[in-house]
């Protein structure tokens, strides 16, 4: 699997990577097809100017697919993300990421307290999405440190396609963890696609590059679904967009669920 993805992934880059970073801030505007500005432009349009916190919000839904059967809609998902991209002495890209969200229920969007699996029957309160990554970004991909739980990482960034006045980038990772109970694996696999302005991406000048995202998760159950991951798994589907003036365009439902859950979070993340 290893050997076919990394294929199909590099036939799909539209220009060689090159080893080197290059800054080309001093220019009136970025080459956005140089394979030396590939990192620079992936920076652009996932955070703000260096060493400067980039706020994402995003939701969409959360499908489940039991084995031979078609997949079912269970829940949707809402959150803000904090995204911090440094250029290192290296020339690669320190990643710093922290993230809250929740499930929410399909019908009425209000954050799900309770849950009652429709393949089992059992009820059981979802957990809150977390997240705090840190890694480092190179031209190929996104480099995180393993830990013992880690069976398999793999990550891959394609290069700039810029069709019309729109440029994407799009993400790629594979990986596999130990899971909690003895025995459990859980496995997923997600693209992201980053979407912008080229005109945006290429203005040196620029304090805010406005830009979108698609992504899609392909993993196992929660574990606090109680579902063994050998008979189905769970596809998201989400759609984030970064904010200009942070947490003030924040729509105020999620942003007063992360203030009443994790008050402090939204003024430092600790990232």
């Amino acid at each position: 699997m290893t050997l076919s993805r990394r294929t199909a992934l590099k036939s799909a880059a539209v220009v060689t990577v090159a080893p080197s970073f290059v800054s080309s801030r001093a220019s009136a505007a970025l080459d956005l097809t140089a394979p030396e500005n590939k990192l620079e432009v992936y920076r652009r349009i996932r955070g703000r100017n260096d060493g400067e916190l980039a706020l994402w919000w995003w939701n969409g839904y959360v499908w489940a697919k039991p084995n031979n059967d078609v997949a079912v809609h269970i829940m949707t998902v809402e959150g803000l993300t904090f995204q911090r991209l440094t250029l290192n002495a290296e020339g690669n890209l320190t990643e710093a990421q922290a993230g809250r969200g929740t499930f929410r229920d399909p019908d009425t969007n209000a954050p799900l307290e309770s849950w009652t699996n429709p393949f089992n029957g059992v009820t059981a309160k979802p957990d809150h999405i977390q997240s705090l990554n840190r890694g480092v970004i190179t031209p190929d991909g996104l480099e995180r440190k393993h830990t013992e739980r880690t069976l398999h990482f793999e990550s891959e960034i394609t290069a700039p396609m810029i069709t019309g006045h729109q440029i994407f980038m799009r993400e790629n990772f594979v990986t596999k963890n130990k899971g909690c109970a003895p025995g459990d694996v859980s496995t997923r696999s997600s693209l992201t696609t980053y979407i912008a302005t080229a005109s945006d991406i290429a203005d040196d000048n620029a304090d805010f590059r406005p830009a979108t995202f698609n992504y899609q998760s392909l993993g196992g159950f929660r574990p606090w679904m109680e579902m063994d991951n050998s008979t189905g798994m769970l596809s998201w589907q989400t759609v984030g967009q970064k904010l200009e003036r942070g947490s003030a365009d924040a729509p105020a439902s999620i942003k007063e669920w992360v203030d009443t859950n994790y008050p402090g979070f939204l003024d430092d993340p600790e990232i």
